[in-house]
């Protein structure tokens, strides 16, 4: 059998920035120990975004090397530690999936074997295989972010029902900073505004407070006019 020989890419996201990129690491590093690949550190691809929509910029960035690499008859081959990576979307899954793979870029799924396009050892029944993994494992991806959805928006619908309220907190007078009202209760009416916010900014920094920007020191005020004693 002729040895494969590609260039190795990988792409690694997570959905949020508080999620963290060392379980996708170590399962490409634990594959390509076991397959003896070696992959350049620069052709592994990351970022933090939903996979709801293409809105990524080195998926994107990464789809296009792939396909000018092929382009110039250099062969490629793309590996991913799940499906999902590509996309939470069956419809974007599929389009991605089909337009490396008809330009010759191979694709690995590496926490399921049967979806490697580097096998072709069988042809016909090896790519029928791999279609209809590829099918069922795409749909039950785009369902289980639908049903997670639903689980969301019910949990909000169950607690609204309870009477709990979402969004910011409506501000009252008893949540002005004191140097607010200190600054407030001590003017004599012939300040600017522009004087007021410094006074302030000037005792909130002094006790290393975070400084209010002139759009809330304007809503503090009407808060103030609404309900000083």
């Amino acid at each position: 059998m002729e040895e494969y020989k590609a260039e190795y890419y990988c792409y690694i996201r997570c959905s949020t920035i508080q999620q963290s990129y060392n379980r996708q690491y170590k399962q490409l590093l634990d594959f390509c120990h076991k397959e003896n690949i070696k992959i350049n550190p620069a052709n592994i691809y990351s970022e933090k975004r939903t996979g709801k929509n293409q809105d990524r910029p080195k998926f994107k960035e990464l789809v296009q090397l792939l396909l000018d690499r092929e382009a110039k008859g250099i062969h490629c081959c793309l590996c991913l530690i799940e499906l999902s990576r590509m996309s939470r979307s069956y419809q974007l899954t599929k389009d991605t999936w089909n337009t490396l793979t008809s330009a010759g870029v191979d694709i690995v799924v590496t926490s399921f074997p049967l979806l490697d396009t580097r096998k072709k050892d069988n042809g016909a029944v090896n790519m029928m295989l791999t279609d209809i993994v590829f099918a069922v494992l795409n749909y039950l991806t785009e369902q289980e972010l639908n049903e997670k959805a639903d689980r969301c928006n019910n949990g909000r619908e169950v607690a609204k029902n309870k009477g709990v309220k979402f969004g910011r907190k409506e501000l009252t007078f008893e949540d002005l900073p004191k140097e607010f009202i200190d600054v407030m209760k001590s003017a004599t009416g012939t300040e600017t505004k522009t004087a007021l916010l410094d006074s302030i900014n000037g005792k909130l920094m002094r006790m290393n407070k975070k400084p209010l920007s002139r759009g809330t020191f304007y809503n503090y005020l009407e808060l103030y006019k609404g309900g000083a004693k």
